[in-house]
C-alpha cells in the first residue's frame, strides 16, 4: 500500500512538472445550425419556341440576325408571295362566276324554272370554292412570318434567297427575363423539399447566390436516375443568367436557431467514444459528447458542451485530461484563425 501511494505521488509530481502545451480556444456561443443539402443543377430558358415556315417558298426579306431582341407580331421574314397571289387570284374568280351561277339559280328556282337539286349542287360548288379562297387567302397570309412571342433571336436557320419546306425552321426565339432552374432530387429528400417554396441558387460562373422560387415539382421519377424533377423560376431582368449554366441548389431540410457547434477537426475518436477538449483555469478537460446535425465544417453537439465554455480548437491533439495548458489565443469564431 505505501508502495502504491509513492508511485501515485511521484505520477502527480511528473504531471505538476509536465510543460503547459499552447493551445488556442474558441468561446462557445449558441448558433443557427442547418441541415443542408447542394444539389447540381442546370439553367433552362422560360420559354424556348421553334418558329416554322406554314408553307414553302424562296425567302425574300429576312429582317432579324441572331441575338435581335423581337416583340409579339414582328416581321421576322417574307417567303416569295408570286405563286400563292396567283392562286388566290384563280380561286377568286372561281368562286365569284360560282356565286353568280348560285343567284342566277335561286331566282330560276323561285320562278319553277330551275329544280332543287341544280340549285343544291350551284350552292356547294359556291362553298367549296369558298374554302379554297380562304385557304388561298391563309396560305399568303403565311408568306409573311412574324414572332409569336417576344424574346430574343437565339438562333437563324435560313438565309435570304433560300428555298424553303413546310414547316421548316426559321429562327429559334427565347425568353430569358425569367429562367428555370431544373434539378433532380432524390427520393429520400422528396418529403423535405415538398415543403419548401424557396431555394437559394448559387452560379459559379457569375460568382454569385440568387434566390429561386418553386414552380413545379413532378410527381413521377425519371426511369433511369430515379430522381424527381424540381423547376423554380429566377427572375432575370439584365439577362445575365444564360442557357445550360451549371448552378448548384441548396436546400435546407432542418435549422436550429441556437445550436452548439465545433469545428468537426476539435472532435477526437477514441475508444469508439466522440472527445472534446476545453480550458478551465489553464488546466485541459476532456468531455464525451453527442454529435447532431452537421453544416459543412460545423458539427452540432447536442451533449457535453455548453454555451460558454472554451473549446481547444488548435493544440487539442497534444494535450491530456487535466494537463496545464497555456491559452495563447482565444477566439469567438473559426474564422478569425485565418487572419
Amino acid at each position: 500500500a505505501k508502495k502504491a501511494h509513492l508511485e501515485a505521488e511521484k505520477a502527480a509530481q511528473l504531471k505538476n512538472e509536465q510543460p503547459a502545451t499552447n493551445v488556442i480556444t474558441l468561446a462557445l456561443q449558441p448558433e443557427l445550425i442547418r441541415d443542408r443539402m447542394s444539389f447540381p443543377g442546370i439553367i433552362k430558358a422560360w420559354v424556348k419556341m421553334d418558329v416554322l415556315s406554314e408553307v414553302q417558298g424562296r425567302v425574300t426579306d429576312l429582317n432579324i440576325k441572331e441575338g435581335d431582341t423581337v416583340k409579339k407580331g414582328q416581321l421576322l421574314a417574307k417567303l416569295d408571295i408570286r405563286d400563292y397571289k396567283n392562286a388566290r387570284l384563280s380561286i377568286k374568280a372561281s368562286y365569284n362566276a360560282s356565286l353568280a351561277s348560285a343567284k342566277r339559280l335561286k331566282e330560276l328556282h323561285h320562278k319553277q324554272l330551275a329544280t332543287q337539286s341544280q340549285l343544291d349542287d350551284a350552292i356547294a360548288q359556291m362553298e367549296s370554292y369558298k374554302a379554297n379562297l380562304d385557304t388561298a387567302s391563309l396560305n399568303l397570309e403565311r408568306c409573311t412570318i412574324r414572332a409569336p412571342i417576344s424574346g430574343i433571336v437565339n438562333a437563324r436557320y435560313v438565309d435570304k434567297g433560300k428555298y424553303v419546306n413546310l414547316y421548316e425552321k426559321i429562327v429559334e426565339i427565347i425568353q430569358i427575363d425569367r429562367v428555370k432552374v431544373v434539378v433532380g432530387i432524390p427520393e429520400s429528400d422528396v418529403d423535405a423539399v415538398r415543403k419548401l417554396k424557396t431555394f437559394d441558387i448559387s452560379i459559379d460562373a457569375l460568382g454569385k447566390t440568387f434566390t429561386a422560387k418553386k414552380y413545379f415539382f413532378s410527381k413521377t421519377a425519371e426511369t433511369n436516375a430515379r430522381l424527381y424533377n424540381l423547376e423554380m423560376v429566377l427572375n432575370n431582368p439584365k439577362y445575365e443568367i444564360l442557357p445550360d449554366m451549371f448552378v448548384r441548389v441548396e436546400i435546407v431540410k432542418r435549422e436550429i436557431t441556437d445550436g452548439i457547434s465545433a469545428p468537426l477537426y476539435a472532435i477526437l475518436t477514441r475508444n469508439d467514444k466522440r472527445l472534446a477538449f476545453v480550458e478551465n483555469d489553464g488546466i485541459a478537460n476532456v468531455r464525451q459528447v453527442t454529435l447532431g446535425l452537421q453544416e459543412r465544417w460545423r458539427i452540432e453537439i447536442t451533449e457535453g458542451l455548453r454555451a460558454g465554455d472554451k473549446l481547444i480548437v488548435m493544440g487539442h491533439r497534444d494535450v491530456s485530461d487535466g494537463q496545464p495548458v497555456n491559452v495563447i489565443r482565444n477566439i469567438k469564431n473559426i474564422e478569425e484563425l485565418e487572419k
